[in-house]
């Protein structure tokens, strides 16, 4: 694999955690949104950008803490990837830990948010079932949620920060993944980030 040397106007931008890990094991462990501006950058968990939760530098390849600790090495994949590698551990052994990010684009849509929230769509990615995507209801099985004493289950709301609309999901009232969208219309979602998936999923309308 080829990576590209990295500078700051190359980086400038705001880029989504889709997945940090060891090797094949990746998961996505909630929201974190990189924010470059001018080889500086801000490392944000919420779509607001209130806080920054790390304040750090670009120099040569490389992401400084304000102390001057290295934090991670910068490998830009492609134009739209970027990879940090951070020393970590696995298993008790030290070992290079990956954080993929793909960077955020402008969502391609002529709706209006009240009216994406009111389309359904579904979706199948390969080897699974197929997932039903509503707006803004519950869609855990009510009789499973009253057995288990739950007041919620699970829940998809559409989220925007300036030009770019997301999915995020919610289980029992905690916000999980949040899921870029690319597109959409009333035929199509289009999204992408989605931890251990390639490439963009595209969801049709259902009526």
């Amino acid at each position: 694999m080829i990576f590209k040397t990295t500078n700051g106007q190359q980086l400038d931008g705001k880029w989504i955690l889709k997945e940090v890990g060891y090797k094949e094991f990746k998961k996505n462990p909630g929201l974190q949104i990189l924010n470059f501006e001018t080889n500086k950058a801000g490392l944000f968990t919420n779509l607001q950008l209130t806080k920054s939760e790390l304040d750090l530098n670009v120099k040569d390849n490389t992401l400084i803490l304000e102390n001057g600790e290295k934090y991670a090495d910068l490998k830009l994949l492609n134009e739209n990837f970027l990879r940090l590698l951070v020393n970590g551990t696995f298993n008790d052994d030290n070992v290079i830990i990956e954080m993929d990010f793909v960077r955020l684009l402008p969502t391609k849509t002529d709706l209006p948010q009240e009216e994406i929230e009111s389309l359904n769509f579904e979706f199948q990615v390969e080897g699974k079932s197929k997932t039903k995507i509503a707006f803004n209801k519950e869609l855990g099985d009510k009789k499973k949620l009253k057995e288990l004493e739950w007041k919620e289950g699970s829940k998809w709301i559409i989220e925007k920060l300036e030009s770019t609309y997301f999915i995020s999901i919610f289980k029992r009232g905690r916000k999980g993944v949040t899921l870029p969208i690319s597109e959409v219309n009333e035929n199509v979602l289009k999204f992408y980030g989605v931890p251990n998936e390639t490439g963009e999923v595209v969801a049709t309308r259902t009526e």
